[in-house]
Parts: structure tokens; sequence; C-alpha cells
């Protein structure tokens, strides 16, 4: 499966791009796509750039296999994905899991990549900066009982004392 992000449309307004290229990794993910194209287009190539310093992050980076950019079409940007074969039925390594919750400041989406899976009933938190407005958040992770995560983010100003 492929997916396709253009920019084109919300080439102006940072947030939407930021929220358009989380959504469609995560998508990639939890779909298991083999390949996301995004379309920055030609411009000056500030978008582009924006694009490439997003899959750059520490929290995204090990959600895909590589990046590559278009030799024929210096306006687009191939995000290709491998995943485990006893869970999608394609060569190569499982992605982490994630969860993604809004910044209780500003409202930004926060990715967090968990570093073990959770039992039911289990209750984690993380610390990480919201990449908007700088504010700490504290991320606390709940596994329910039918096996999805919740979570939330909290102010973290209080772990800094």
């Amino acid at each position: 499966m492929k997916l396709k992000l253009d920019l084109h449309p919300i080439f102006s307004d940072s947030r939407k791009i930021e929220q358009g290229l989380n959504d469609i990794i995560l998508e990639a993910v939890s779909k298991r796509a083999s390949e996301v194209e995004i379309i920055p287009g030609k411009g000056s190539g500030a978008l582009k750039k924006t694009v490439l310093r997003f899959l750059e992050r520490p929290e995204i980076k090990p959600l895909y296999h590589r990046v590559e950019k278009d030799d024929e079409n210096f306006g687009r940007i191939f995000v290709h994905f491998r995943f485990h074969p006893d869970q999608a039925g394609q060569g190569g390594a499982a992605p982490k899991s994630t969860v993604s919750v809004s910044c209780f400041c500003c409202q930004a989406d926060i990715i967090h990549i968990l570093n073990e899976e959770l039992m039911a009933g289990e209750i984690t938190s993380a610390n990480a900066e919201c990449r908007s407005c700088g504010s700490p958040n504290k991320i606390v992770i709940r596994s329910q009982r039918s096996g999805k995560l919740a979570a939330t983010a909290e102010s973290g100003y209080e772990a800094d004392r």
C-alpha cells in the first residue's frame, strides 16, 4: 500500500503542515504502508527542507526505513517503510509502537515512542518537550483491558523542581 500527501494546499500554514506530516506517518505505520509520497513542490526548497527536518526528528526517524529524494522530480520525497514478516508479510524490522498526545499548553501533537510493551492495567509516564511551544509535558500512558493504549499530556513543570 502506498500513501500520498500533497502539501500544496497547506504550504503557508506551518501547523497544518506539521499535522499533515504527523498524520501521514502514523497512518503509514498503522496501515503498514510500504511507501509514503510527500509532495512539497518545486518552489524555493524551504518546504522540502521542513519536511526533511521533520523526518529526521528522533521520535519520527525510528518509524520508517529510509527516505528517497526523487532524482527526476525534485518536488517529491518518498518515505519507505519496512515491517516484520510475521506481522505484515513483508521483509524488514518492525517499527516501535508510538502514542500521540496533544500538548497540555498549545494542543500541538506530540509523538512518543514506547520503549516496551505495556500489560493491561499498567501505567507508565515519560517526559517530552513540545516542539511548537517548548513546554515540558509529562505523558501518562495507560494500558486498557482491550489492549489499546490511552495517553494524556500533563504539565511537566513540576518535574523540574
